[in-house]
């Protein structure tokens, strides 16, 4: 800013010259070079045109650079400590996080815009808090409503299923009432999942060693992938990551489940571990699955698949949390999702 000013008062003062010029000889100096001229004054050392305009450009320039200082110190201080109560606003609300409630910001800054300016953050950030308590309730509430029943229904459904006195027709009935009410349960169950994320309430991070969990995890991976071997390469055995381990736990099933899903009866499944990477890959027979959308909800390759499309919604919702990045890709015949930390 400095620079444009000097910038622009040189253009000014050389537009000035001119007028300068004409000013000096017109008006400033005309009495004494009448004089000079109506008396024969041949004094070669007197040149009262070029002493004016002497005297005129350095009163000109000691005026303008008393000027710059004065606007440089203005500038320097005033704006400083005008701007004072908008940093320290800043630094207050660099803090803010929806799930430890508001901030109180000062109401009284002493500038009227920022006083404005702190009272409308604080209605913001209480009424973001305030939808985050509700919404946080509303997802507990409804994890413990929605679940409890349709247990309670499965059981009973089961017990059902165990009379011997239903017909064929009935049993294979209640056996397809089954299957929903466990479908509903496993969905609800998702979305809620989805949404505790999304809420950030998930606040437990600890230091997680990835091979070990992945160790750990693999009877269980195994289970889930059924007659589908499973291939493990640990080319970073040591890569620790500083995370929420229900999360991490999420994340590697419902990438395996997936490379299941999208595998063949007989087909490998391969877990690389390299330096800062996390690579799930597939064999299979289905065509490359659409990047640009493969991590929304609800999203199936074909409407007949089995699962809720929510599996790879989470797991791009987990990455996000914890600020991963996930990418999918398509090579030699292989599904492979990779997960960057």
């Amino acid at each position: 800013m400095m620079t444009r000013l000097a910038l622009g008062l040189l253009a000014i003062l050389i537009l000035a010259t001119p007028l300068l010029y004409y000013l000096t000889t017109r008006f400033y100096a005309e009495d004494l070079m009448d004089i000079v001229q109506d008396y024969g004054i041949r004094n070669p050392d007197i040149d009262l045109e070029a002493d004016v305009l002497e005297g005129l450009f350095i009163q000109f320039f000691v005026i303008l650079g008393a000027l710059l200082c004065v606007i440089f110190l203005v500038m320097q201080f005033v704006p400083r400590k005008l701007w004072q109560p908008f940093r320290h606003t800043l630094d207050l609300i660099r803090g803010f996080k929806v799930e430890q409630g508001a901030i109180a910001l000062p109401e009284s800054t002493g500038v009227r815009e920022f006083s404005l300016l702190n009272a409308t953050l604080n209605d913001i950030m209480e009424a973001s808090s305030k939808s985050y308590r509700v919404q946080k309730e509303f997802t507990e509430n409804a994890s413990h409503e929605l679940q409890t029943p349709l247990a309670v229904l499965q059981n009973k459904i089961d017990n059902l299923l165990q009379d011997e006195h239903l017909t064929e027709h009935q049993a294979r009935e209640m056996q397809e009432m089954y299957q929903e009410v466990r479908h509903m349960s496993n969905l609800s169950r998702s979305l809620l999942l989805l949404s505790k994320i999304e809420n950030r309430q998930f606040g437990t991070n600890d230091n997680i060693d990835l091979c070990r969990k992945i160790e750990q995890l693999l009877p269980r991976l195994e289970g889930l992938a059924g007659d589908i071997s499973i291939n493990i390469n640990y080319e970073s055995p040591d890569l620790s990551l500083k995370c929420n381990e229900a999360l991490l736990e999420s994340l590697l099933s419902n990438l395996v489940v997936n490379a299941a899903r999208h595998n063949y009866p007989g087909g490998s499944i391969s877990i690389s571990v390299v330096p800062g990477r996390l690579v799930i890959s597939n064999t299979s027979k289905e065509k490359p699955l659409d990047a640009s959308i493969i991590f929304s909800r609800f999203y199936r390759v074909q409407e007949n698949q089995k699962g809720y499309g929510l599996g790879l919604a989470i797991v791009k919702s987990i990455c996000d949390y914890h600020h991963w990045r996930v990418d999918y890709r398509y090579t030699h015949g292989q599904h492979a999702f990779t997960v960057e930390f």
